[in-house]
């Protein structure tokens, strides 16, 4: 959609050269922003603006429940720059560099690089090496353990231990509003009481709640960018896969394990699976910025908890502690020194990164 005359005027004072042209993004959500997002194009190419919300995440279930539980504020874009950051120190797949940030009656702007690619619609029927390099580039994600939760840059954080006490008050706010005696409303008390005696896992680190495959680019047969930066938040790494059970299939997960494994061992989901998946149906997150058809079939209905709870099982593995990773990068690091810019120099994996 072209961008009307007024916003044009005010997309200009971001930039020194004339805008030949703006449009603006239907499909914000793949750069897990909350506000819109435009294309510009000047005399020197291409770059893509991202603003600080427009209010509509307010209303919204997914970005509630992420400033709630994560202290995610979609309209706080320090947070983005901080995750673009980091992710921008792990360069199997590249993320957006930022190129300026401005302020404009009142709001904040980030423009940033043009990533090449088209928007990838499914995880399934992809090429294995796509898959198993996908594999690889979250578990180096995942390898970065955090002993809190919340948003990266630790603008609000809680210690780990607290998790499923915050989780508790959060399935019960959002639980609020729903019909008496609706399907949702006579699941929440199983579920809470569930939740009451769960151990907290174990292991925290970078997690991306309503991780869809929209969020990346590909092109050749490989994955060219990662967009979805925005919603990159601390937590337990046993959610990333109870939202990928919903976007791989069996076939597609075999090379996304085999990638995966390479680094780390998957974490045991039984114990969580049904807590867990209880409360991405609570955030929307079939719904979190990409149409429903991306989810993998056999794809159930996002109305209905119970046959949302019944999606097939894709890990599980027999044996697997969750305190265990490969040797292949040797000693465990920890958040803050595995993110550092200087972490990697001199060393023997620095060319692997």
């Amino acid at each position: 959609m072209t961008t009307n005359t007024s916003r044009r005027r005010l997309l200009q004072g971001l930039f020194q050269e004339e805008i030949a042209e703006a449009t603006e993004l239907q499909d914000s959500g793949r750069y897990g922003a909350a506000g819109p997002v435009w294309n510009v194009k000047t005399v020197s190419g291409e770059s893509v603006v991202l603003t600080s919300g427009s209010g509509q995440e307010s209303v919204c279930e997914f970005w509630k429940g992420c400033r709630q539980l994560f202290g995610r504020d979609p309209g706080d874009m320090s947070c983005y720059e901080k995750n673009l950051q980091l992710l921008s120190t792990i360069s199997d797949i590249p993320v957006p560099k930022v190129r300026s940030k401005k302020e404009l009656d009142g709001k904040e702007y980030l423009i940033m690089e043009k990533m090449k690619g088209k928007a990838m619609k499914s995880f399934a029927d992809q090429p294995e090496e796509l898959l198993e390099s996908f594999g690889i580039w979250l578990a180096k994600i995942h390898r970065s353990r955090t002993n809190f939760f919340g948003n990266l840059a630790k603008t609000k954080t809680e210690p780990k231990a607290r998790f499923h006490e915050n989780l508790d008050k959060v399935l019960r706010t959002m639980t609020e509003s729903c019909p008496e005696g609706s399907a949702v409303q006579r699941m929440s008390g199983e579920i809470l009481e569930e939740l009451g005696s769960l151990p907290v896992p174990e292991w925290f680190c970078p997690i991306l709640p309503g991780m869809s495959p929209s969020r990346f680019l590909s092109g050749q047969g490989e994955i060219t960018a990662f967009l979805g930066s925005g919603a990159y938040v601390a937590g337990p790494r046993v959610l990333d896969f109870i939202g990928l059970e919903y976007l791989l299939d069996a076939k597609s997960v075999v090379p996304f394990l085999k990638g995966y494994r390479s680094i780390l061992e998957i974490p045991s989901l039984s114990a969580y699976r049904k807590v867990y998946r209880y409360f991405y149906f609570l955030l929307g997150i079939p719904e979190s910025g990409r149409p429903q058809k991306e989810c993998s079939p056999p794809c159930i209905s996002h109305a209905d908890p119970d046959t949302w709870l019944a999606q097939p099982e894709l890990f599980e593995p027999p044996s697997c502690r969750d305190d265990t990773w490969s040797p292949y990068f040797g000693t465990y690091c920890d958040y803050d020194t595995y993110f550092s810019p200087n972490h990697w120099q001199g060393s023997r994996f620095a060319g692997c990164l």
